[in-house]
């Protein structure tokens, strides 16, 4: 399977229809089981599969490093997509925590859908703000991010999350149909290379919700950035937890929403 087929279709333009061939983006299913038993099915673009689990699981705090991977075995579909991973895990970290308080599906545009108690979306840690941020480096950041995104360029039906060092160096691009799974895959890839504790910078390609700020939190990243709007409770959750959030990053522009301390320039938007 690809992850753009092709199928035909009719676009209106300038007053008349015009026949073409339009791509899709591949969305499928992905199941993660842990220790052999399931614990969700998300949707989300084929590729990184690894990543993906790895960095949800991250995020979601049942994991702290790759230490706590025992083992990662994928299974693969009749597609030829991966159609399964199975996370071993140890079992005291199965027991101490909630793992299985999840239904057994989430949609793509949403990394907390299947939550089941409020507590289980409560975000336990905060973020040791440091640093600053300059504004005359955003453009250049979300600059390098498009020109990763392949998958948009075929379909314009996908989400991005670039991930930087201080200095504004990409650390990892990933694409995905749902802007939680990008950010997990992201996460993921570095966190594999043991990278992680370079990352400073977060950027998006969509609106920023309360569980894209919990999953930069409990990857310990400070500035968060996006090219859309961002909720009330990602803006509230952002000043609690030691985010600087900055939003509508485009021509030129940005508006930053909280700790404007460490975010310098000459006017503030």
């Amino acid at each position: 399977m690809t992850l753009y087929p092709s199928i035909p279709a009719y676009r209106f333009e300038a007053g008349k229809y015009q026949e073409t061939e339009e791509k899709l983006l591949t969305e499928a299913a992905l199941q993660i089981k842990i220790n052999h038993r399931p614990y969700t099915v998300t949707m989300r673009t084929p590729g990184s599969e690894a990543w993906l689990t790895t960095g949800l699981l991250f995020t979601e705090g049942i994991i702290t490093g790759m230490n706590d991977i025992l083992s990662l075995q994928e299974t693969m579909g009749a597609n030829g997509l991966v159609q399964s991973i199975d996370i071993g895990l140890p079992e005291e970290i199965v027991t101490k925590k909630h793992i299985f308080n999840r239904s057994i599906a989430s949609s793509s545009s949403c990394g907390i859908c299947g939550k089941t108690e409020l507590c289980d979306i409560e975000i336990p840690t905060g973020v040791l703000a440091t640093g600053e941020l300059t504004m005359d480096l955003i453009p250049s950041l979300f600059e390098q991010l498009r020109t990763h995104q392949i998958l948009f360029d075929q379909t314009g039906g996908s989400h991005a999350a670039g991930i930087f060092n201080s200095e504004g160096l990409l650390l990892s691009a990933q694409e995905d149909i749902g802007r939680h799974n990008a950010v997990d895959k992201a996460i993921g890839e570095l966190l594999t290379q043991q990278t992680l504790e370079q990352a400073r910078i977060l950027c998006v390609s969509g609106r920023i919700s309360y569980e894209i700020v919990a999953k930069c939190v409990q990857a310990g990243i400070p500035f968060l950035l996006s090219v859309s709007a961002p909720s009330s409770l990602a803006v509230e959750t952002c000043q609690q937890k030691g985010i600087t959030l900055i939003a509508f990053c485009r021509n030129d522009r940005a508006t930053v929403y909280t700790h404007t301390e460490r975010v310098k320039t000459s006017t503030l938007i």
